[in-house]
């Protein structure tokens, strides 16, 4: 038994993080409503991110005619026509939100302005080139995503992650800007019912190691 000391809503927040798995029976005839979805965006937007530059965007596609087209792009995974709600989450390959985050920064009192430019400068940096920039985007975004996927599990809503469809057409099809990429795919809805029991996980003496591999 850990010595840790545990917060209040331990217990909850636990079994939530145990308990959430990647499910695909959709309840394809009860719809995800507004509110429901941005307080999903809402959740994941409480991820951390590198310098809080928040670099994600999502982008809810509902539309039915959309979906079945969003169906071929993700190689035929018709659960996301059946949820009815499918979040695409892309990350920023640019810093683009570094001018505002650092003033915040400064009016916070955290630092000073000279301070301030001095780490938007190091951050500027360590987004050039293109696989840094794509690896802030997805390391970003990926946090994001799994936020809602959380969130989502704690509604008693099904959800999904997707890597498995074409980036390219993704990114065309929801109008992405050039600075941004897709990151995850996310169909997320009311559940149908139960799922198939959930598949064995690593066993921590396996994949926990100290000081070397």
């Amino acid at each position: 038994m850990s010595e840790t000391q545990l917060l209040p809503e331990t217990d909850a927040l636990i079994d939530g993080l145990r308990s959430r798995r990647s499910g695909h029976n959709f309840d394809p005839d009860t719809d995800l409503d507004d509110e429901t979805l941005e307080e999903l965006v809402l959740d994941a937007t409480y991820a951390p991110s590198s310098f809080n530059l928040q670099p994600w965007e999502f982008v809810a596609v509902q539309d039915d005619d959309r979906l079945d087209e969003l169906v071929d792009i993700a190689n035929g995974q018709e659960h996301i026509a059946d949820t009815g709600t499918a979040v695409l989450v892309a990350g920023h390959t640019e810093p683009k939100t570094a001018d505002r985050v650092f003033e915040e920064w400064v009016e916070a009192g955290r630092v000073d302005a000279e301070t301030a430019e001095g780490m938007k400068e190091a951050t500027v940096e360590g987004y050039e080139g293109e696989r840094a920039g794509r690896d802030y985007a997805i390391r970003n975004a990926s946090l994001a995503a799994q936020n809602l996927l959380l969130a989502a599990h704690a509604r008693g809503l099904t959800a999904t992650p997707m890597t498995g469809f074409d980036f390219e057409a993704a990114a065309e099809f929801v109008d992405l800007p050039e600075d941004t990429i897709p990151v995850m795919l996310i169909a997320v809805g009311p559940s149908a019912g139960d799922e198939p029991e959930r598949l064995p996980r690593r066993d921590v003496d396996e994949v926990l190691h100290r000081e070397t591999v």
